[in-house]
């Protein structure tokens, strides 16, 4: 399992992807609202979304987990 985690601590604004959905290297997670803008936040292995810890309006800290993948 590989953890997709938050960049930066901020408001989550967006989650386009959906648990069991197939996603490639570098697709889009969720977007995170910081001070200076908006953060998108990607994948970097391939696999699928098995769990996904992040919703709009969730407050997340640098490092909390927002989604797991199943690497494939």
């Amino acid at each position: 399992m590989y953890d997709v985690r938050a960049p930066a601590s901020g408001t989550v604004t967006l989650v386009p992807v959906d648990e069991g959905q197939l996603v490639a290297e570098e697709d889009e997670i969720a977007r995170v609202r910081v001070d200076d803008g908006e953060l998108v936040v990607v994948t970097t292995v391939p696999g699928v979304v098995r769990e996904l810890y992040a919703e709009p309006g969730r407050v997340v800290r640098a490092g909390d987990v927002l989604a797991a993948i199943d690497e494939s």
